[in-house]
């Protein structure tokens, strides 16, 4: 039996399972990870520190049978878990199992805003601010005004886009410096600044607007007034004035327009860092008939590395004290999270790992342009399970490599047989190729067949919808004012 695989150019069974552990479902253990072979009640899992890459186009079952069967292997292991959930289906078959094993269960829902946590994507750089990292905190609400941006990107001109950022930055460079109260610190704080800003008529005297009388209070030099200088000098031309602000809204209107999600990221109900110190599970349940809310995910999934790689610092190996496992399904989808290669390459070490999925080879690069051979290439772990996509098909035949036949070389799986593996509704191929081991031809199950699937999902948390407290142009420009005037008196 061995003599054929070898002579197929395939793994034998016995042979690619060298390296990994056999896990019975019903027994626990102290480390796990996906499942790349299902026997009989019982799973084979890479337990290493390697990322993994998922191919699957759409109706492949990358969820059904790598996915949440993943979340059941690692449930076992008793590690913590991100996990990007864009139809809400890997929280309802796998959140109750996990309650069960006494994880902490947080969700981030962007499909219905109201229920699950709350999470601020200004709470975490303004406490940074505030602490005196404020290279950090700059660098991280960069970041968020990136990702805004990127909703109104255009190719033709970038000046408005441009101008609209610095001007998101600004304002809340204002909020921060500012406000001592955290709970103030929120999008809909900035909208209340930006209200102030060119609502004296053309007819008017624009000097006196509050909004500028307010940016004058901070020094010339500070990056506030750095920031907004450009807004500054547009004061008395109204039209280009406009068009800035008019951009700066559309790209806040996700917030703008939806009472619920600014209500549910108003304040931080969760420490990322919790995740690292006890076993949690975050999902962040997201809608996958459209993108508009996707750019928050990636801010969120930045977000959190960041504290995590703080945090193992920190530590005195310089490992998370419980492994993280990020499983992005649908990551390709996601706009660009900033960094993601230097990110996957940098995890390892500090005990956070990877499972990304994506559709195809083309969908990786276009989101991710140069840094997508990177991520490809820091995924020990390859999965193929259909596509139709020719470059990936030539990619993944070629890395299987040749054998000999009748004296002439041919591909150990050809483009056309990369395309005929089965998909079946309980039992499916998988191709696995892994660094230094032949490639593999698997057979997984779907993930109703687990013992796991049988608990119930939990029942989601809702928040009260309330009005926030906010930040006052008025209120803080009268206390300046008052200042002003008692310092005046007082040198009298």
């Amino acid at each position: 039996m061995r003599q054929y695989y070898e002579e197929s150019g395939l793994s034998s069974k016995s042979e690619f399972i060298e390296d990994l552990q056999y896990q019975s479902l019903t027994e626990n253990y102290e480390h796990s990870g996906v499942p790349l072979i299902y026997d009989n009640g019982s799973v084979y899992t890479d337990i290493s520190d390697s990322h993994t890459l998922i191919f699957g186009n759409t109706g492949s079952k990358k969820t059904r049978n790598f996915c949440i069967p993943t979340v059941y292997t690692i449930g076992m292991g008793g590690e913590s878990m991100v996990i990007s959930d864009p139809k809400g289906e890997i929280y309802r078959n796998t959140s109750g199992f996990l309650k069960e094993r006494g994880y902490s269960i947080k969700v981030f829902n962007l499909r219905s805003p109201e229920h699950g946590s709350k999470w601020n994507p200004l709470m975490l750089p303004y406490k940074y601010y505030k602490n005196g990292d404020q290279d950090k905190a700059i660098e991280m609400i960069s970041d968020f005004c990136m990702q805004l941006k990127n909703q109104v990107h255009s190719s033709v001109d970038l000046y408005w886009e441009n101008q609209a950022m610095d001007l998101l930055m600004g304002l809340i460079l204002i909020l921060f410096e500012v406000e001592p109260n955290e709970k103030k610190i929120h999008m809909e704080s900035v909208q209340r600044i930006r209200m102030y800003i060119g609502t004296q008529s053309s007819s008017s005297d624009d000097t006196n607007n509050i909004f500028w009388k307010m940016l004058e209070t901070f020094p010339e030099r500070s990056l506030i007034r750095m920031k907004l200088a450009s807004v500054y000098n547009l004061r008395g031309v109204e039209k280009t004035l406009n068009c800035v602000i008019s951009t700066f809204d559309t790209m806040i209107r996700s917030f703008l327009l939806n009472k619920k999600l600014m209500n549910m990221t108003d304040s931080s109900e969760f420490e990322f860092d919790s995740i690292a110190k006890e076993k949690t599970v975050l999902y962040l349940i997201t809608p996958d008939e459209k993108t508009t809310f996707h750019f928050l995910v990636s801010v969120f999934v930045k977000q959190c590395y960041e504290v995590f790689i703080d945090y193992a610092h920190k530590c005195k190996n310089g490992l998370l004290p419980i492994r993280v496992n990020y499983i992005l399904d649908e990551f390709s989808n996601f706009p660009q999270i900033a960094d993601m290669s230097a990110m996957i390459s940098a995890a390892r070490s500090r005990n956070i790992r990877f499972l990304l999925v994506v559709q195809s080879k083309q969908q990786l690069i276009s989101g991710y342009g140069d840094a997508a051979e990177t991520i490809k290439s820091n995924c020990r772990t390859w999965i193929y399970l259909t596509c139709r996509e020719l470059s990936l098909l030539q990619e993944i035949s070629e890395l299987c490599g040749t054998i000999e036949v009748n004296d002439r070389e041919r591909p150990v799986l050809s483009t056309t047989q990369l395309q005929c593996l089965k998909v079946g509704w309980e039992d499916s191929q998988a191709l696995i190729l892994r660094s230094r081991i032949r490639p593999y031809l698997s057979w997984i199950k779907d993930f109703s067949v687990y013992p796991q699937s049988k608990y119930p999902p939990v029942p989601f948390e809702e928040h009260e919808l309330k009005n926030s407290s906010c930040f006052s142009v008025p209120k803080y420009m009268y206390k300046v004012l008052r200042d002003e005037l008692e310092l005046d008196n007082s040198k009298r």
